[in-house]
């Protein structure tokens, strides 16, 4: 499985429903490659995008930034 090697917390935006929004267009980096995100592409926990699970990454993020 692939991991993220890089990604920018402040273009997305965490809903209630725990959901993540992308705000504005952004580049997720992986060892695949470069993943091209959408203003309004969502993601929710669990649900991968080839095969990169971006909610689990940016719940980890959140929480690291808090501590």
């Amino acid at each position: 499985m692939d991991e993220i090697s890089k990604i920018v917390i402040e273009e997305f935006d965490k809903k209630r429903d725990g959901s993540w929004v992308c705000v504005r267009s952004s580049d997720i980096v992986s060892k695949s490659g470069i993943i091209r995100i959408p203003p309004g592409a969502t993601f929710m926990r669990g649900v991968k995008l080839w095969g990169l699970d971006v909610a689990e990454a940016l719940d980890e993020i959140s929480a690291n930034k808090r501590h």
